[in-house]
């Protein structure tokens, strides 16, 4: 009896091979852009996706690529293991298939563009704001000032300051704070 007709009793039967790729230690300037034509020398890519900082959207060092075919990502993945690029020493493996999230590929293939959040939050602070907005602005104002003032002097420290509530235009002296 032959042991090739025998099934396999290693739990691993039915598991499709991956064609995904981890590359690690990406250098600085490797991107999207360059990940997807250096690797395009071994097959098809099909997706690239590089870690970025959500905050400044600079990328994390590592990225993941797929193949369209498993025998190619195992072949780009043999050859690229421990290449030297830029001074950097690439990690390339094979990630399993049951290892793949889901929403891995989610956002790949397009070329990352930072967010402006700078100009956002300028955008939002400098925003007109409505009378019953700016009145909740100024109670909360006043409030915190009342308990900064109350901390000071549970604190012992005899410190006299103009207090918010004189800065407080006429218009607007009925607010009640407690």
């Amino acid at each position: 009896m032959s042991t090739a007709a025998q099934p396999s009793t290693s739990g691993k039967e039915d598991e499709q091979p991956s064609r995904v790729l981890y590359i690690g230690h990406l250098p600085h300037g490797f991107y999207e852009e360059q990940i997807k034509g250096f690797f395009s020398q071994f097959g098809n890519v099909t997706n690239v996706r590089v870690s970025r900082n959500k905050k400044t959207g600079k990328a994390k060092h590592y990225a993941f690529l797929e193949f369209q075919y498993a025998d190619v990502a195992a072949t780009a993945a043999e050859a690229m293991h421990d290449y030297m690029l830029f001074t950097q020493k690439l990690v390339v493996r094979v990630v399993p298939s049951k290892e793949v999230h889901k929403d891995l590929w989610k956002g790949s293939n397009r070329k990352f563009s930072k967010i402006p959040w700078h100009k956002i939050e300028v955008q939002r602070h400098n925003a007109e704001r409505t009378p019953e907005q700016q009145q909740q602005r100024l109670e909360r104002a006043l409030r915190r000032d009342k308990q900064r003032q109350k901390r000071i002097l549970d604190a012992g420290i005899e410190y006299d300051y103009k207090p918010l509530e004189a800065a407080v235009p006429p218009k607007a002296k009925h607010i009640r704070i407690e």
